[in-house]
């Protein structure tokens, strides 16, 4: 029902992002998203999977990653031996995909071995919406609509929903729009997609580590910031790394607020 309400008000983004723009114009300067990362026992398998149902380009897997590069973001996989948890009940409760043809992705999905958890059906302003869950547990919400392709949103679902979004305007900026989602989301825009809070039905969510949908990644341009303001929040990077021998760009991973699972990276901070 929230997924339903949130994604029919999509067609007001630029006139609600002028809106946050003058109400909130310290966070105007948002950190870039970059991609959601998930669990599979098979990288190569699941990014094939998904390159084959919502298309984008798929990179060569290796060091047991895989992945596949969308319009406002990737779609990365990550080797677990076992099944992982799936990521309704989590934190970080689905993500989503906006479509040319909601009713054909959801056909396309089953017989590719989806499971369908709300089939297709009219919304206010998209043509259609569906929500299916992948193969290996992570969830992802299809949108109708014509004026926006790729990823379109990642859905965190917590207790104190409004105390989250304030922490995640403190850490990475973004642009608050205090109109799109109403009495019952909040919703950030980073670039070109949609971070939305809801509260948890009956107040509980798991930590993202380790569920299908384990993190949800950002790249900044001063690692020095980010570790400052995410310490002075209560919580502190467990690793910081290149990403890989001799690389150059510099990883920090850590777990916030609500056990929000976070991979940040600093091209060039290495």
């Amino acid at each position: 029902m929230i997924a339903r309400q949130m994604l029919c008000r999509c067609r007001r983004i630029t006139i609600a992002c002028c809106m946050a723009l003058l109400i909130f114009p310290a966070l105007a300067s948002a950190q870039s998203f970059t991609h959601v990362h998930l669990r599979t026992p098979d990288p190569a398998a699941a990014a094939e999977w998904y390159h084959r149902l919502l298309g984008g380009t798929l990179r060569p897997a290796a060091g047991g990653m895989g992945a596949v590069t969308q319009i406002h973001g990737s779609i990365a996989t990550m080797f677990d031996p076992s099944i992982a948890e799936p990521s309704a009940g989590s934190v970080i409760d689905h993500f989503g995909f906006a479509v040319d043809d909601v009713a054909a992705m959801v056909a396309k999905a089953q017989i590719m071995g989806a499971q369908v958890e709300l089939p297709p059906h009219p919304g206010t302003v998209a043509n259609a919406i569906a929500m299916i869950q992948d193969p290996w547990g992570t969830r992802i919400e299809l949108l109708e609509d014509p004026e926006f392709v790729g990823l379109q949103h990642v859905h965190l679902v917590a207790e104190r929903a409004d105390a989250l979004r304030d922490w995640l305007l403190t850490i990475f900026g973004g642009t608050y729009d205090p109109e799109l989602g109403g009495t019952e989301l909040h919703a950030i825009r980073y670039d070109g997609i949609w971070v939305y809070l809801s509260e948890s039905p009956d107040g509980v969510t798991a930590p993202s580590r380790g569920r299908s949908l384990d993190h949800m990644g950002f790249s900044v341009t001063d690692m020095n910031e980010i570790v400052r303001r995410i310490e002075a929040s209560g919580y502190h990077p467990y690793e910081i790394r290149p990403n890989r021998p001799g690389g150059t760009t510099l990883l920090m991973f850590f777990e916030g607020a609500n056990g929000i699972h976070f991979e940040i990276a600093e091209p060039g901070g290495a």
